[in-house]
């Protein structure tokens, strides 16, 4: 009988630290890859999503290589992100709370050679807004761009 009740409070605490686990996990509204192939020398790779986060907000990012002559030290490509939402009067829409964007830079290899972690953003219910963000150097090695906005609806 000891045995059963201590292999049932091993299990039991065992689902309760997973469950904690998950609970830490950040929410993702959406995650883009902006591909430029081997690297992103001369590229530029732009997205629209008009349902950000399968929801009423609008995003549009676009990457772009601002350097005329290949150089691999060089860090010249600059990315824009932009998510906004427009309310009509008398709608209701749920808040959009965004806990932060990371983005990051990958060579062809799949080795991480950028990262960044920017603030987050809110648009309150019912309520319109806009995020723009700019992000300027990125190394021209990199091959895929992942930007993930953390958050939800709520």
């Amino acid at each position: 009988m000891k045995y059963s009740s201590r292999l049932s409070a091993v299990a039991l605490s065992l689902m309760l630290a997973s469950a904690s686990a998950y609970a830490d996990v950040d929410s993702v509204l959406e995650t883009y890859v902006l591909g430029a192939g081997q690297d992103s020398d001369g590229t530029s790779v732009a997205v629209s999503d008009k349902y950000f986060g399968n929801g009423t907000a609008r995003a549009r990012l676009s990457f772009f290589d601002t350097s005329s002559n290949y150089d691999p030290s060089a860090t010249t490509g600059n990315l824009s992100l932009s998510v906004s939402r427009y309310v009509p009067a008398g709608s209701f829409t749920l808040g959009l709370f965004c806990d932060g964007v990371e983005v990051r830079g990958y060579d062809a290899d799949g080795y991480l050679v950028y990262s960044a972690n920017l603030d987050g953003f809110a648009f309150g219910d019912s309520r319109g807004g806009s995020y723009v963000r700019a992000l300027r150097r990125i190394p021209v090695t990199v091959a895929d761009l992942e930007v993930t906005f953390l958050g939800n609806y709520e």
